[in-house]
């Protein structure tokens, strides 16, 4: 979750900084951050699968199955606001064209919005993971 905080921190400043004037390595930079809040989800849903001994979703629709998983799930996800899995989809589809090979076609309009988005969806995502690893007894990380 640290690791996810310290993305939501960047990426609040590159928007700040690269809004003014982006140059073609902000996009970049701003796709990896991007991609990176689903990494940190699907890395989160993984260590949860391994401390409940159940395996974590592998094979070609894996990172679309963590998200479903996530979102089904009553208490993680399934606290969201209903619309906040539409904003994760974003991130999710973003990821897999970055990841894929195509991160240097975006320009600035693409990574804008999910970019502003970032620390608010990071923060909240924190803020659910945080209580339920209070619920159940475990330390934050």
């Amino acid at each position: 979750m640290r690791q996810l905080s310290n993305t939501g921190e960047l990426a609040e400043r590159l928007y700040r900084e690269a809004g003014k004037n982006p140059q073609p390595w902000h996009c970049a930079a701003a796709a990896k951050y991007i991609s990176d809040v689903m990494l940190g989800l699907e890395n989160l849903w993984r260590r949860r699968c391994l401390h409940f001994n159940r395996p974590p979703p592998s094979g070609p629709s894996s990172h679309r199955q963590v998200l479903a998983d996530f979102l089904d799930d009553k208490d993680l996800g399934g606290r969201l606001p209903l619309d906040f899995g539409d904003r994760l989809g974003l991130y999710l589809r973003f990821r897999h064209r970055f990841i894929h090979g195509y991160g240097f076609e975006l320009g600035w309009e693409t990574v804008r919005e999910p970019l502003a988005l970032l620390p608010e969806t990071v923060k909240i995502l924190i803020e659910c993971w945080g209580k339920w690893l209070d619920e159940i007894g475990g330390g934050r990380s």
